[in-house]
C-alpha cells in the first residue's frame, strides 16, 4: 500500500469527525496544567482509523499498565457535531449497547450487583477503602452498603433511614452524589429533620439537627470541611469536626463549586454560579444551551460543571438517526468561566422499543478532569458511564445489576476522582 492509498484510507475513515471551533480556546484554557493527570485514551478520530485499519486497539485506563481494549465499533464511536444554535454535541450509543462500550477504570468494580448478598459490617474488621455506597431497602428503611474497590459489600444493618419527604409529600431516597467525604471515612444521609454522619470504619453514627421539617439534601463541600443540608427552602451549613455543631444558615447556598441552575422559559434561561467554601453564591454566568430544564444534581471540577438535562426537541430533532427515537434528555456540561456549553444526547428507544427511562442520565461525579463519570437507566439495565467530553467517546465503567430491568435507579455516592 503507497502512502497516498493509506492517506486516501484515513481521510475516508475519518470523514465524519466534525471539526468544530466550540470556544475551545475558554475550554482548553479550563483543562491546561491539569493534563498530566488525565488517563490516556485512542482519541476519536484516531479510533475511528485503528478500527478502519484493524489495528489491536490499545488504551490506558487507571493505572500504568497497557489493557487491551475491543475494537471501537460503530456502536461505540462517538457521534458528535454541532447544533443549530451552536452547541456542540456528542450521542449515547443505542440503549442496550452499553456492553460493547470499551471499558474505563475508573477505580469501581465492573459489577455491582445490589441482589447479591453483603457482608455484616464489623467494626473488627472495617473496609480498608471505600469506593461507592448504595441503600439497601428493608421494608420502609434503609440500610448503607458500602462497596470496596475489590467488589465487597458490606451493609451496616445498625444504621436505619427512612426517606425524605418535600413540603408537598414527595418522597425520595435519602443518598446524594456527595455522601462520601473524607476520604471514604464518613458518608452523610439527609433525613427530615437532621442529617446522619456514618463513620465507615467504626459504624458509628452522629446525628446533627436541622431547623427544618423537610430535609432533602446533604453532601460535603469541595473542601472536604462542611457538611450541607439542604431543603427547597434553606441551607444549612454544619461543621463536623465541632461536637454538637449547629447548622448555621447560609442564604441560597449550594455544597458544589458550581450550580447549574434553569428558569421555565422554552429554551430555558439556564445560568451557573460559583460558590465559595462556605456555600456562599458569588458571581453568576448565562449559559448558551438548548436545554429546557435540568434533572439531577450539579457536579465538579475546578473549572466544569456537569448537570443531567432534558432539551428542545426543535434543535436536537435534526440528530435523530434511524433507530434511535426521540432525544430529549442526556448531559449538559458547562465551562463557567465563558458559558460554553457541550451536551450529551441520550436517544430514547432502540427501533422503536421501550429503551432509556425519563431522567435516564445521573450525574455521579468526573473521573478527572475532562471524563464524567454518570448513571445510565433503561429497560435493558443500569450502568456506570464515562463520557469524554473533550472526544464526545462513551465508556462502560460498571453495570449496576438490580432484580428487574424496570426497578427505579439506584442512588449510588461514589468516593472516586472529583465530585467538587
Amino acid at each position: 500500500m503507497t502512502d497516498r492509498d493509506l492517506s486516501a484510507l484515513l481521510e475516508r475513515a475519518t470523514e465524519d469527525v466534525v471539526e468544530r471551533d466550540f470556544a475551545e480556546n475558554a475550554w482548553n484554557a479550563a483543562l491546561d496544567g491539569r493534563r498530566s493527570r488525565r488517563r490516556r485514551f485512542v482519541t476519536g478520530a484516531g479510533a475511528v482509523a485503528a478500527a478502519a485499519l484493524a489495528l489491536a486497539a490499545v488504551q490506558l485506563g487507571g493505572s500504568d499498565d497497557a489493557k487491551p481494549r475491543p475494537a471501537i465499533s460503530s456502536t461505540t464511536t462517538a457521534s458528535r457535531g454541532t447544533l443549530s444554535d451552536g452547541t456542540a454535541y456528542a450521542v449515547l450509543p443505542p440503549e442496550g449497547k452499553e456492553a460493547q462500550l470499551p471499558d474505563f477504570d475508573a477505580g469501581l468494580p465492573s459489577t455491582i450487583d445490589v441482589r447479591a448478598r453483603t457482608e455484616a459490617f464489623s467494626p473488627t474488621r472495617p473496609p480498608a477503602s471505600v469506593v461507592a455506597v448504595y441503600l439497601r431497602q428493608d421494608g420502609e428503611r434503609f440500610h448503607p452498603v458500602l462497596v470496596t474497590g475489590d467488589g465487597r459489600q458490606l451493609e451496616v444493618a445498625g444504621v436505619a433511614l427512612v426517606r425524605t419527604t418535600d413540603a408537598s409529600g414527595n418522597q425520595a431516597t435519602p443518598l446524594g452524589p456527595r455522601a462520601v467525604g473524607g476520604g471514604g471515612r464518613y458518608v452523610v444521609f439527609p433525613q427530615r429533620d437532621h442529617v446522619v454522619r456514618l463513620d465507615t470504619r467504626t459504624g458509628a453514627t452522629v446525628s446533627y439537627p436541622v431547623p427544618s421539617e423537610h430535609v432533602e439534601w446533604a453532601g460535603w463541600n469541595a473542601a472536604g470541611t462542611l457538611v450541607m443540608a439542604r431543603s427547597s427552602d434553606g441551607t444549612w451549613a454544619i461543621d463536623p469536626s465541632e461536637p454538637g455543631a449547629p447548622a448555621v444558615a447560609v442564604r441560597n447556598g449550594y455544597e458544589g463549586v458550581f450550580r447549574v441552575t434553569a428558569g421555565d422559559t422554552v429554551p430555558a434561561d439556564v445560568r451557573v454560579t460559583r460558590f465559595d467554601p462556605n456555600g456562599t453564591p458569588l458571581e453568576s454566568t448565562p449559559v448558551r444551551s438548548p436545554v429546557t430544564g435540568l434533572d439531577g444534581e450539579t457536579v465538579n471540577t475546578e473549572q466544569l460543571a456537569a448537570t443531567g438535562a432534558f432539551f428542545d426537541q426543535n434543535i436536537t430533532s435534526t440528530v435523530i438517526r434511524r433507530g434511535f427515537g426521540p432525544i430529549y434528555q442526556g448531559l449538559l456540561v458547562v465551562e463557567p468561566a465563558s458559558g460554553a456549553a457541550k451536551v450529551l444526547l441520550a436517544p430514547e428507544n432502540p427501533d422503536g422499543q421501550t429503551g432509556r427511562f425519563k431522567g435516564c442520565c445521573t450525574v455521579l461525579g468526573w473521573a478527572d478532569d475532562q471524563t464524567v463519570l454518570f448513571q445510565s437507566v433503561g429497560s435493558h439495565g443500569r450502568w456506570i458511564l464515562a463520557w469524554k467530553t473533550t472526544t464526545g467517546e462513551v465508556f462502560d465503567v460498571s453495570r449496576i445489576t438490580t432484580g428487574a430491568p424496570d426497578d427505579p435507579a439506584t442512588p449510588v455516592a461514589l468516593n472516586v476522582g472529583r465530585r467538587d
